[in-house]
């Protein structure tokens, strides 16, 4: 009997299963698909070998249970080229959905298997080879080689929306069947379809199906790439469920040794092994993502984890001090606020990079309120692009009065941002996310040479001003080609460098001191000046103005109204004036708001007085009349 290609592959494919089944695997779609396709596969193998069996016994069975099981055979051929079909569909039509495409060749399939039973069919044996032949295997080789094709052009077309190794895997199966239906269609005694069956379904296995492959090997649970098929499943089959992500980033002192901190995530391995009613997933080197199928059942597990880790880890080793560890936790109630797996996945995204802004809470919800807000500063973080492409960004300036003078000599630049419809959106709503986004940074170059173009179409200095600040955020700081792109807006707008001030702060300054100080002297060198801003509400102050090659420093409002209501401060912002101006710096205050403030401030000897007494921030056509009223008039 000519049936080793056939037996051999039966062998094959049951081997791949044994080891298939010894995994726990996540619960995929594509993975219920592939046991359908492997269980197709050998049934159609075992029909293959009995067809062979019955027809080398024909004489002692009936001739129409012999030619019955023969057609049965064939029909499983057809079930197998659909179950790969379904399989290739999976990626691009979303995993619980049927589609058109997908209804019609089931349909097609499911007419070419009753066709085929109502066909003859022949059947030959002589010696050992043994095949069958007629109307029925010619239906049966041309409903295959359709479905095989219809495949292909499906891989060709729905490519882009595949995983590629989804892709190439089928098409590899693809092939190969083909091939060997071509080969067994002209050389009958060549039985190559079943086996060539069989090697597709290995090919699936070692490509994308192989159970380690979701795992990972230091704990066991699954892996980070498996928990984002397992999201885009449960967006798919429409069940969500929840989820609570416990990350260990930054949940310890900085003094563990890497040893214990392996032990430590040993243990908690072990502990979060024990947890019931849940799928663990690995998703960084220390964080763990349980998904459950009910918010009741999330929120009994954040409890026993929220309890677990009250207690000190590593308490049972010896000459090993225990250790406590304050987890971060994100928690995601209901996975209904995001309306596809790739929203939610950037939802996680998101809030697993914020979840440590606030140290004193550990645990950060998905909920509602939290994408509402998230949601708001993707729309205004869009309003700003919008803006930009727009030129809708514009520069405000806030007069700056000189004590000595009596006149207004130079101003702050502010950035605001003009909606479609003519109000301004206070800075308090984009900076922030400008700045987290690095945005900024061609905000700030965009206001930097607006105020240059202010400069060059105005010329305020006829009206007596002397210089004009211009806020540097943070982020500016850290770049290192500030002081490069600076100085070429300068040249291409031909300013005199003397006439800009830069404003830095405290934080900027203690975040990136060496790339802030590279930039500052280049700066300096080139003529440009700097102002410490908001002095006061940052960080060792004293040593920022001593370390720090600034100009002027600017008392933040706070500290300026300070002065006025409490008596300490009083006396704090008169030395510190006292030791600045000892320097041979220059003095700001912020937030001047009544005359009597202005007086005392005057009095103390303050050199500059900026705020809402003179002006508040006005467009530059108003700042230009302002000059012209208060300083030449």
């Amino acid at each position: 009997m000519n049936i080793q290609m056939q037996v051999c592959g039966l062998i094959i494919i049951l081997l791949i299963l044994y080891f298939y089944k010894r995994q726990e695997t996540v619960g995929l779609y594509t993975e219920m698909l592939f046991r359908r396709a492997a269980y197709m596969c050998i049934g159609c193998l075992v029909l293959d070998i009995l067809s062979v069996i019955f027809i080398m016994g024909r004489s002692m069975l009936p001739d129409l249970l012999v030619r019955g099981e023969c057609k049965l055979y064939l029909a499983s051929l057809v079930g197998t080229g659909y179950a790969a079909l379904t399989y290739a569909c999976a990626d691009a039509f979303g995993l619980m959905q049927v589609n058109r495409f997908i209804k019609k060749m089931g349909i097609a399939a499911a007419a070419v298997s009753v066709i085929l039973f109502l066909l003859p069919i022949g059947i030959y044996h002589e010696g050992r080879t043994v095949y069958t032949y007629g109307p029925a295997c010619v239906a049966t080789y041309i409903g295959v080689v359709l479905l095989i094709i219809a495949t292909l052009v499906y891989t060709a077309k729905r490519g882009n929306r595949m995983n590629p190794r989804r892709r190439r895997a089928i098409r590899t199966w693809m092939g190969i069947w083909l091939a060997a239906a071509v080969v067994q269609f002209f050389n009958s005694g060549m039985l190559l379809v079943g086996y060539a069956s069989a090697l597709g379904i290995v090919i699936l296995f070692f490509e994308l199906e192989n159970p380690e492959a979701n795992l990972d090997r230091s704990t066991g649970f699954f892996n980070a790439r498996a928990f984002t098929d397992y999201v885009k499943y449960k967006y798919d089959s429409k069940n969500k469920g929840c989820c609570l992500i416990i990350s260990l980033e930054n949940a310890h002192s900085s003094d563990i040794r890497i040893e214990h901190m392996e032990d430590i995530l040993a243990e908690v391995t072990d502990f979060i092994s024990r947890i019931p009613e849940t799928k663990r997933f690995k998703t960084d080197e220390k964080e763990f993502s349980l998904a459950f199928e009910s918010r009741e059942q999330m929120e009994r597990a954040y409890t026993i984890v929220g309890n677990r880790f009250q207690e000190e880890w590593l308490a049972g080793i010896e000459n090993v001090n225990p250790v406590s560890l304050q987890p971060y936790y994100l928690l995601v109630p209901d996975a209904k606020v995001a309306g596809n797996a790739e929203e939610m996945l950037g939802y996680i995204k998101y809030f697993r990079a914020h979840s440590m802004d606030n140290p004193e809470e550990h645990t950060l919800a998905i909920d509602a309120d939290s994408v509402a807000k998230k949601r708001e500063r993707d729309a205004m973080l869009g309003t700003i692009l919008q803006a930009m492409e727009e030129d809708r960004v514009e520069v405000f300036f806030q007069p700056i009065y000189a004590t000595a003078t009596k006149k207004f000599v130079s101003a702050e630049a502010l950035v605001r941002i003009r909606r479609e419809d003519g109000s301004i959106i206070p800075p308090g709503l984009f900076i922030p996310i400008a700045e987290e986004t690095g945005l900024i940074i061609k905000l700030g170059e965009r206001v930097f040479e607006k105020v240059c173009i202010f400069i060059r179409e105005h010329a305020p200095e006829q009206y007596g001003v002397e210089y004009i600040e211009i806020n540097l955020s943070v982020v500016q700081c850290e770049a290192k080609s500030l002081a490069k792109c600076y100085s070429e807006i300068m040249d291409r707008y031909r300013i005199n460098p003397a006439f800009i001030n830069l404003e830095i702060t405290e934080s900027a300054s203690i975040l990136t001191r060496k790339t802030l100080l590279d930039n500052m002297r280049a700066l300096i060198n080139y003529g440009v000046s700097f102002s410490l801003d908001d002095f006061g509400n940052g960080q060792s102050n004293l040593n920022y103005i001593v370390d720090m090659p600034v100009h002027i420093v600017k008392f933040d409002r706070d500290m300026t109204q300070a002065y006025f209501e409490n008596e300490k401060a009083k006396y704090v912002l008169q030395a510190a004036t006292d030791m600045i101006q000892g320097l041979g710096l220059k003095v700001v205050a912020e937030g001047v708001e009544t005359a009597e403030q202005l007086q005392k401030l005057e009095r103390l000897g303050i050199d500059y007085i900026q705020g809402y007494y003179f002006s508040k921030p006005i467009e530059q056509d108003r700042y230009l009349e302002f000059l012209k009223v208060k300083n030449v008039s």
